[in-house]
């Protein structure tokens, strides 16, 4: 009878820790990271701020001192996600049955893909951003939280 409440345990905590993936979920998103990734912040700027977002969200991967990360931003109504002159990239995608815009540019000795996505709840911007030489393998990392993001209903 021992047995059975060890095995299930080892079974429930493989399952959880193959997932690789870790959830972050506020009021009103949902989204998936690297589970070896921390969240490094949840900005709720007072609306006194010029900022282009109502808060924004920023994963990365640890030790990285910010070089491969994430912010997921919520758009403020009026704001239009500003499009670089120096685009290496422009797609449309559908993330989740909602229509978006995928952007690829350099900025800084790093590279940025920027997805924004008009959803019911509002527009959003995903903002994925990786030092160049390490940008194509991060790739599968940035697939993972653009395509799992998903509005509350």
């Amino acid at each position: 009878m021992r047995l059975i409440p060890i095995l299930f345990l080892v079974i429930v905590s493989l399952s959880c820790c193959t997932a690789g993936y870790r959830v972050f979920e506020n009021h009103e998103i949902i989204f998936h990271y690297p589970a070896s990734w921390r969240q490094v912040s949840f900005i709720h700027p007072p609306y006194d701020v010029e900022r282009g977002y109502e808060y924004a969200i920023t994963v990365a991967e640890p030790g990285g001192e910010l070089r491969t990360m994430v912010t997921v931003e919520k758009l403020k109504a009026d704001y239009r996600f500003p499009v670089p002159d120096n685009l290496t990239g422009e797609r449309e995608v559908t993330v989740n049955g909602y229509r978006g815009v995928e952007f690829i540019y350099p900025e800084n000795g790093s590279m940025v893909r920027a997805t924004t996505i008009v959803t019911p709840r509002g527009r959003y911007a995903v903002i994925c951003k990786a030092d160049r030489g390490d940008f194509e393998m991060e790739k599968e990392n940035f697939d993972l939280v653009t395509y799992s993001f998903r509005v509350k209903q």
